[in-house]
């Protein structure tokens, strides 16, 4: 028993002298890869301490290598199950666009699952990635849908600029591949699949074709149809009365960036009437967040100014593409080796249950502080900003003898919450009436409906559903037989 305590013994100072050698080589690799960091010193004490521990009680030896390591078998086993489990919701994250961007964040969507599972519904709960995967598989080349905000990178302190480059110039395009199979988005349970028309945008193929058009469509992802079959969008419901209808809204699309499309392609649509769909969820939240600090997308206020998109689109084609497939690549790539012995993937989600609060209202805590941001009062000089990119659509569609109409859009919570819902909505209509647009508002329709949720998929915080969608489309096109 004494020799059999003796090899433990030895085997236990082996193993404490192992982990302390895989500690300091640790440190040394993450020196070397990443450069020195405070917190790499603390393999250095763990190093040390397990070094020292060969001089405890050969009892007290062996228990605590035994305690030791079940417990990093136990902990890696955990970071192992986290790292392989691939469904939608783990795959939230830096590339979220490429699984649920409707979504506020991991629990909003898990909550959106959750509700359509207790109607006995089905959900396809792959990501975006594992969908365009998968119809690869059966030898379509689909690709994701991709939008200007994802494009950008910190360019310094207080700008952002555009991952691509053209002859050693800033190059962003504003919609996405042409004549692509597209895998969009899902609220409801099902996937939205669509085919890009010939400059990426969300129309029947053959549309650039008949110019110049009647009406055009600016907006973000509402007017892109997000999340509904492409002909029960509402821009698809105004273009069953009024055929040479050009849908140019994107997904993300700010102010800034709805003002650099129209400037794009308006002077070779030469629409009669421009349908400005602003959204009051988060129009003036993406020109305070992002497109401000552009310095590209502000010189679209100057008249003279324009990247020529529209003769260029092989070229975007190309960009996109290598964007896609380097993205794609790196979303597929093996688990990296690194990120597993640092626990990558537990940290994250002890971090993720520490950060998670209850519930307030019945809702996620986490939708609540989103809306209250997004609903918050939009600084001065935003809205100053907002009046004078409407103003230079107005100028822009005048040069073809074009109008611009203004569409508000409601939110969700403007019916459910509306003590949360968007603050400016005052001032952003009384500009568009100060510039003497026209202007369609949607919530006047939303509010007298009988059952305004009824309009929002499941009920829920989300875009609208086809139900909505057609109710937008039928008033714009009430409104169009006025003017």
């Amino acid at each position: 028993m004494a020799k059999l305590g003796r090899q433990l013994g030895k085997l236990a100072s082996f193993v404490l002298l192992l982990g302390a050698a895989l500690c300091a080589g640790l440190f040394a690799f993450l020196v070397w890869r990443h450069g020195m960091s405070l917190r790499y010193l603390m393999f250095v004490g763990l190093a040390v301490i397990l070094a020292l521990g060969v001089r405890m009680p050969e009892s007290l030896r062996i228990n605590s290598v035994l305690v030791g390591v079940s417990t990093c078998v136990a902990v890696y086993l955990a970071e192992l199950l986290l790292a392989y489990s691939g469904t939608a919701i783990t795959a939230l994250g830096a590339q979220a666009w490429l699984s649920f961007p409707q979504d506020a964040n991991v629990r909003v969507a898990a909550e959106r699952m959750k509700t359509v599972q207790e109607t006995h519904q089905k959900f396809d709960a792959r990501s975006r990635l594992e969908v365009i995967l998968d119809m690869r598989a059966r030898g379509v080349n689909a690709y994701p849908d991709v939008f200007p905000m994802v494009l950008f990178a910190p360019s310094s302190s207080d700008s952002i600029q555009s991952v691509l480059t053209s002859q050693h110039e800033e190059f962003l395009p504003v919609a996405g591949m042409a004549t692509t199979t597209t895998v969009f988005c899902n609220e409801s349970g099902e996937y939205v699949v669509y085919e890009s028309d010939e400059h990426g945008f969300h129309n029947p193929r053959g549309m650039w074709e008949h110019r110049p058009v009647e009406l055009l469509a600016l907006g973000d992802s509402y007017t892109h149809g997000v999340c509904v079959p492409s002909d029960r969008g509402f821009v698809a419901v105004v273009r069953g009365h009024h055929p040479n209808t050009m849908n140019l809204g994107v997904n993300s699309h700010g102010p800034l960036t709805s003002l650099a499309t129209l400037k794009e392609y308006g002077p070779v649509l030469k629409p009669k009437l421009v349908l400005w769909f602003y959204y009051e969820g988060n129009d003036l939240r993406d020109l305070d967040g992002w497109e401000k600090n552009s310095p590209l997308l502000m010189k679209y206020l100057s008249s003279s100014f324009s990247q020529h998109l529209f003769e260029r689109q092989p070229e975007i084609d190309r960009s996109l593409k290598d964007y896609l497939d380097a993205a794609m690549a790196k979303a597929t790539a093996p688990i990296s080796l690194e990120n597993i012995l640092k626990l990558h993937h537990l940290r994250h989600a002890v971090q993720s249950f520490h950060e998670r609060r209850p519930a307030e209202q019945g809702f996620p805590a986490e939708l609540l502080e989103f809306l209250r941001h997004s609903g918050a009062f939009a600084a001065p000089e935003d809205l100053q900003l907002f009046e004078r990119i409407l103003a230079e659509a107005q100028a822009t569609a005048k040069t073809w003898d074009g109008r611009v109409v203004f569409v508000y859009l409601p939110t969700w919570e403007r019916y459910r919450l509306p003590e949360l819902a968007s603050k400016d909505r005052d001032n952003v209509l009384g500009i568009a009436r100060r510039l003497n647009l026209h202007v369609m508002d949607m919530h006047e329709v939303f509010f007298t409906h009988p059952d305004p949720l009824s309009l929002f998929p499941f009920r829920r915080y989300a875009h609208y559903n086809e139900a909505g969608h057609k109710v937008v489309g039928e008033e714009v096109l009430r409104q169009l037989g006025k003017l």
